[in-house]
């Protein structure tokens, strides 16, 4: 895939969604370890959200929620496949927590992607001016 294209960042946040969601899933199963998954799941989709966010807000300008739902969506999937107990009670519980800091994350990171994308432009203008003009 050619990194300008779009088709990259859904794929992208599918799959680290998808891990993060596995990884949770192999934490959690039982209320003893319920703070671990908990804890797995918001540094695994606040830094992943995060991250999305930020290449979203550089590629499209601040436009966040499709890439979150993306990593929710894959987050759901991993989840799924590493855990042979679901209820729909348990599924919403977990997938309202790992809302907040995916949601919370992405935005932020759409907030200062197209911010460093205009102070990267400056600084390549900048160095492309004549030794004079600087």
């Amino acid at each position: 895939m050619r990194f300008g294209s779009r088709s990259w960042l859904p794929a992208s946040a599918i799959a680290l969604g998808s891990t993060s969601g596995w990884f949770s899933a192999g934490a959690g199963g039982s209320l003893q370890r319920a703070p671990t998954a908990l804890l797995v799941i918001v540094a695994g989709l606040g830094s992943t959200g995060l991250l999305v966010g930020l290449l979203s807000g550089r590629q499209d300008g601040g436009r966040w929620f499709m890439p979150a739902l993306a990593l929710l969506a894959g987050f759901y999937a991993g989840t799924w496949l590493n855990s042979p107990h679901h209820s729909f009670a348990g599924d919403t519980v977990v997938m309202a927590l790992a809302t907040v800091p995916a949601c919370v994350s992405a935005a932020l990171g759409s907030a200062v992607g197209p911010h460093l994308t205009s102070r990267q432009r400056e600084r390549k203008t900048h160095n492309d001016l004549p030794e004079e003009a600087r």
